[in-house]
């Protein structure tokens, strides 16, 4: 029976109205993991740069999952009215690891926040919020809450030619769900745009120079049935890969 590769998540440490912090982590994320083929483990943030280390030792794939906003000081903007501030200990953790992986060469899904803070970590920057960006026929990205109790927004995007994730989806086009204020604006450093939202909004990253190396802008841990499976499908499949290559 072919051993399944570990999947560190960084869950989220914001929960409201708890009188003590506490790790979270909407379920949709560890089960997108499992059914792929991998053990989800959530990876509790330190500063600590050898706990970090170790962390990177026991783990074969990276997951950062959605949360608040980054500081926009790191990429040197100063905040817009709208901005809910990620917690200061994720954001260093998870740009730390973010670069640790990187280095490893090791196996990478950003998905939401996690695809902005993969694109900062390598230099780029953000649009703090999309509402207020110029643009041909503006798509709503995320819901108002007075408007609808569902989150989501739905949209195509339209995915580039000869990109990995057009070879992972097999199809130019895609729906995805949307729920996000914030998008990559200048690309970090060896990022590609690898899918558009019909607004010419960037919903996905990719360096094809490493193993695998994507961000998502969508939810694509609630959406696991095919085309949308084979994303977490093949980002399993390329941390087995290290895995049994490190064996």
């Amino acid at each position: 029976m072919p051993v399944r590769p570990v999947i560190g998540i960084s869950p989220d440490n914001q929960a409201a109205n708890q009188p003590e912090p506490v790790y979270e982590l909407p379920a949709f994320y560890a089960g997108a993991v499992e059914k792929a083929g991998g053990i989800p483990v959530l990876l509790p943030h330190t500063a600590n740069p050898a706990m970090q280390a170790a962390y990177m030792d026991m783990i074969d794939g990276l997951l950062i999952p959605g949360g608040n906003d980054l500081d926009p000081a790191l990429y040197g903007q100063a905040p817009h009215l709208t901005l809910r501030p990620l917690d200061l200990l994720r954001q260093k953790f998870d740009l730390a690891m973010l670069a640790l992986a990187q280095e490893r060469n090791m196996p990478t899904l950003g998905i939401c926040l996690g695809c902005q803070a993969m694109n900062v970590q390598r230099g780029g920057s953000l649009h703090q919020y999309l509402p207020e960006l110029q643009r041909a026929n503006p798509l709503a990205h995320a819901a108002n809450p007075a408007d609808s109790t569902d989150k989501n927004v739905w949209h195509n995007v339209s995915l580039v030619r000869q990109s990995r994730m057009r070879a992972i989806l097999k199809s130019d086009d895609v729906v995805v769900n949307s729920r996000h204020r914030q998008a990559v604006d200048r690309l970090g450093t060896g990022l590609a745009m690898c899918a558009t939202s019909p607004d010419g909004v960037i919903e996905a990253i990719e360096d094809d120079s490493l193993k695998f190396w994507i961000g998502v802008q969508w939810h694509a841990e609630t959406l696991t049935e095919s085309p949308h499976g084979e994303l977490f499908n093949a980002f399993v499949a390329a941390a087995a890969l290290k895995l049994n290559q490190s064996n």
